[in-house]
């Protein structure tokens, strides 16, 4: 009971233990359910009609009751999610996020968003964007994860992270060609 090895071992097990941050955005593999950190770490959820199930774990595993508001024209109170009839832009930690929900609004935000998360299949490049993530990419890999961070965005699928077991369902195949994923196209060759 030497008090310097206590000391020691509780230094040593607090360094040990991983850091781990929720990620900044959310989205259910059917694109009905989207949610955004706040600027005090709280989730706002895009509905609290759809997809019951999925923001009850969000919320429960951020240790939050509740979402807070989501706005359906304007911003947030917290002024990082502007949103009009068209989609969102939500901004955090140095980062433009377009979050759309009309396809009329792709050409514009993939123009200056850094990632663009889109409810729409996205058929248009977009030169801005780091990262993108569509309803295809939402079909084919089920939900997502979006990390903005300092070094730039950090995207998981559940797919992804799953892997390819027998157990795990994917899609159906498409007829005609396979459009690469935006990970594959953005691998280096």
């Amino acid at each position: 009971n030497d008090p310097a090895t206590t000391e020691i071992y509780t230094l040593s097990l607090h360094d040990a233990l991983p850091i781990w941050r929720p990620p900044d955005i959310l989205m259910t593999g059917d694109a009905r359910l989207l949610a955004v950190r706040g600027a005090d770490g709280r989730y706002m959820l895009s509905t609290r009609r759809a997809e019951r199930f999925a923001a009850e774990g969000w919320l429960r595993r951020a240790g939050q009751d509740k979402a807070n508001p989501w706005p359906r024209k304007g911003q947030s109170r917290d002024g990082r999610l502007r949103c009009d009839a068209a989609g969102c832009i939500y901004r955090a930690r140095g980062h433009v996020v377009a979050l759309i929900r009309d396809e009329r609004a792709l050409a514009e935000d993939c123009a200056m968003a850094e990632v663009v998360v889109s409810v729409e299949p996205v058929r248009l490049p977009c030169p801005a964007a780091r990262a993108v993530v569509d309803r295809i990419d939402l079909w084919r890999d089920g939900g997502y994860a979006i990390w903005l961070e300092a070094n730039g965005v950090r995207v998981e699928s559940v797919n992804g992270n799953r892997g390819t077991r027998p157990w795990v369902p994917r899609p159906a195949a498409r007829r005609g060609p396979r459009r690469a994923s935006r990970r594959e196209q953005a691998a280096p060759r």
